[in-house]
């Protein structure tokens, strides 16, 4: 996902930390598709 946004200029800002909890989050199923989208489009910034 994120090669995919910096190819179009953008990329998440977060910490690794939040970043590593969105991952886990997501693995154990405790997010459902529109609070991951949710999540990505609140962090992306243009570089």
């Amino acid at each position: 996902m994120r090669l995919v946004l910096m190819n179009a200029g953008k990329d998440i800002q977060a910490t690794q930390d939040e970043k590593f909890k969105f991952v886990i989050a997501i693995a154990s199923g405790k997010l459902d598709f529109p609070q991951i989208a949710a999540w990505i489009r609140q962090r992306i910034v243009e570089i």
